[in-house]
């Protein structure tokens, strides 16, 4: 039976095999002399063990699932594929190499596997080809030595910069920036996303800069990869996102569907897990998501550490994208104290959240309600400091200053401007 090898900063973990449609993981007795038993250093749902239970394999089999692309991202590597090999287990042979995270997923008696990873230095011309035709070779593989499966919606590609140059990876060569250009059905979204990273880069929300760059005439928002670490082995640090961590699957990331996240359950994870700085990460992250109206902070949107020790921490923020001025239900992916609405939602409702992680970052109502003045008040200074792209929607930088006075009197965020 065809088996995967699964590697973590240079250990062999264990192997997949294919099960229907979906895969099995077979921990490796070897990796317990690096790592205890029940480490969880490659998941928390998935702690490495000898004797799995039913519920451990599908847990397992979860984890690995949501490490490929959704929506039109997976439908274009679907397409690659013969009709036979298009599952989980397939789709991770080919282009598990350069996953989120530090996993390393591969056939070792695929002889394409052992070919030597390499970058190849690409033009702007060239940039703009692989944007422009995503669907012939989406995430920018080509068609033999691409190996790069990543998550989300929106469709992008994947590259390695090295000094001021670019450059397509190949056979599992580690991507460093994603870039993603404009979606004809939302022309603003890439200038509103990058005005809202730039402004989560100054509230120190995350370190790895966005910016919009041209590339022959066409502009592309790009993104440093968070994951990638030189002081690592292989330059990669492992992450692990709440849909994995929870349990949950595709459209659950959201919490009206099927109630497995939840802002609540992810806290007292980190509060487990991890620690109270943790836990006050989290909450600034989601006080942002408020203040710039990003209703789309679901559980992939949200992701820990895993630290080659064994210890976690929340990774910097990532995919703030402002969303209440487009046409939507305005409703949030996580509830704040049962309200989705983003409009209704108040700092006294954000102030109960807190409360009922029970954490001991958040031990009164009026510690709670300092700490989100404080990310409020910072939101808004920062927000004076920065210019909105005249591509971003015109009315954007006035309608977060709208959601965060409103918040600041004690009022719901209200209306777009």
């Amino acid at each position: 039976m065809s088996r995967l090898n699964v590697e973590l900063y240079g250990v062999t973990l264990g192997t997949l095999v294919q099960a229907g449609r979906s895969v099995r993981f077979d921990v490796d007795p070897d990796v317990f002399e690096r790592y205890p038993v029940a480490s969880t250093v490659m998941s928390l749902a998935v702690p490495l063990g000898l004797r799995p239970t039913a519920q451990h394999n599908k847990r397992a089999a979860n984890f690995f699932n949501e490490l490929l692309p959704e929506g039109r991202n997976l439908q274009w590597l679907v397409q690659m594929m013969p009709p036979d090999e298009r599952n989980t287990y397939h789709l991770l042979r080919k282009y598990g190499r350069d996953s989120v995270g530090a996993l390393i997923i591969y056939d070792p008696d695929d002889p394409v596997s052992s070919e030597q990873p390499r970058a190849e230095k690409i033009s702007a011309e060239q940039t703009r080809s692989l944007l422009e035709n995503m669907a012939q070779e989406p995430l920018a593989n080509s068609p033999i030595s691409g190996k790069t499966s990543l998550g989300g919606m929106q469709g992008k590609i994947v590259l390695a910069k090295k000094g001021d140059s670019w450059h397509r990876v190949h056979y599992g060569y580690p991507s460093t920036h994603i870039l993603k250009p404009v979606a004809p059905e939302y022309p603003t979204m890439i200038f509103d996303e990058a005005f809202c990273m730039q402004l989560a880069l100054k509230l120190g929300l995350t370190t790895h800069p966005v910016w919009i760059e041209d590339f022959d005439g066409l502009s592309a928002l790009v993104i440093e990869r968070f994951d990638r670490d030189k002081n690592i082995p292989l330059g990669r640090i492992h992450q692990e996102d709440f849909n994995q961590v929870l349990g949950a699957s595709g459209d659950q990331k959201y919490q009206e569907i099927g109630g497995k996240v939840s802002a609540k359950r992810m806290a007292q994870t980190l509060m487990h897990f991890g620690s109270d700085e943790d836990v006050r990460v989290f909450a600034s992250q989601l006080v942002f998501a408020v203040a710039i109206g990003n209703l789309d902070m679901h559980a992939k949107n949200i992701s820990i550490f895993h630290h080659p020790d064994s210890t976690i921490s929340m990774t910097p923020t990532y995919d703030q994208v402002p969303l209440r001025h487009l046409n939507t239900d305005g409703k949030m992916a996580l509830a704040m104290n049962g309200e989705y609405v983003h409009a209704n939602i108040t700092r006294t409702k954000i102030v109960s959240e807190l409360r009922s992680w029970k954490s001991p970052s958040f031990p009164s109502d009026k510690t709670a309600d300092q700490f989100v003045e404080e990310v409020l008040i910072s939101c808004r200074e920062a927000l004076g400091s920065l210019t909105l792209d005249n591509r971003a929607n015109n009315s954007l930088k006035e309608s977060i200053a709208s959601f965060i006075n409103n918040l600041l009197s004690g009022k719901p965020a209200g209306k777009c401007m």
